[in-house]
């Protein structure tokens, strides 16, 4: 039978060519852009999955650079320190060089001279080490964020040598005001340091000189293991990053080889599609010799 008002062929040359250039495009946009599941309805089970391993992908990787941070802080903190140090074994050095009977009084008093200088920059390295515009050397623990609400911390000493506390420790190696101040709070600089006057006066102050280089090389061993505890939690994060990372890419990364082909395969049928929709079309146009 020949009719005219409906050509089925025709609507369904159409209908092919419709869903066809539909996978072309899914295809198409896998490819420029390397994501499967660009859109909710390109994997509707897995999207979630997907979504929130790449959120995980990226907090850990933050909590990676916050890790970092810290690392960089701590060994601000323990550059600073290790000029304090370098200050501090100078002045035992002179101080043991004024406690000898031998130093005349002029000998002494340029010896003294040094001594008080170089006791003055203590502070001022600790006022003047700072990090993103932060002091660092004032006894504030650092707290490092490394998301799900989880944090770790990592003790600083307070490196000022005026008695502030409990903070003094770092001044004598004491480990209390107390005792700091029974040790005689050797770098209250409010009393400046002892004076290296005599013989006696330079051993009192070698003393307090040699307690506060045991109170810093404590310090700076804490320093120390912080760091490397921070490193050592960055690596593993950084394991765990690549883990979500690569997870993430299996389920939601576009495969080309997969995709190069489906694009091949809807070329060749939307050519296919093309031609037979021509072909319907013109099927019809044999009704009008039977009108001739």
């Amino acid at each position: 039978m020949t009719i005219v008002n409906y050509n089925v062929a025709a609507q369904r040359a159409a209908t092919t060519m419709t869903r066809n250039d539909a996978v072309m495009n899914r295809a198409m946009s896998r490819l420029s852009t390397g994501i499967k599941l660009s859109q909710a309805e390109d994997g509707p089970a897995t999207i979630g999955v997907y979504k929130g391993l790449q959120t995980q992908a990226l907090t850990t990787r933050a909590a990676i650079e916050n890790i970092n941070n810290a690392v960089s802080y701590l060994r601000t903190v323990d550059d600073a320190g290790a000029a304090i140090e370098n200050i501090l074994m100078r002045m035992k050095e002179i101080a043991v060089q004024a406690q000898t009977s031998t130093t005349d009084t002029d000998q002494r008093a340029a010896l003294n001279s040094e001594y008080q200088a170089l006791g003055d920059q203590w502070d001022r390295i600790v006022a003047d080490t700072k990090w993103n515009g932060v002091q660092v050397m004032i006894g504030t623990d650092l707290t490092i964020g490394v998301g799900s609400g989880s944090t770790i911390t990592a003790a600083v000493d307070d490196w000022r040598s005026t008695a502030n506390g409990v903070a003094a420790d770092i001044a004598t190696g004491a480990t209390s005001a107390a005792a700091d101040a029974a040790a005689g709070e050797a770098f209250n600089f409010t009393a400046a340091f002892e004076d290296l006057g005599d013989a006696a006066e330079a051993l009192l102050a070698m003393d307090k000189v040699t307690a506060a280089l045991e109170g810093i090389g404590k310090s700076r061993a804490e320093l120390g293991a912080n760091i490397n505890a921070l490193k050592a939690s960055a690596d593993s994060l950084v394991d765990l990053a690549d883990r979500y990372e690569s997870n993430a890419s299996a389920i939601g990364d576009a495969d080309y080889a997969a995709e190069s082909a489906s694009l091949a395969t809807a070329q060749i049928v939307s050519q296919a599609a093309t031609a037979m929709l021509a072909q319907a079309n013109a099927q019809k146009n044999t009704v009008l010799a039977l009108l001739k």
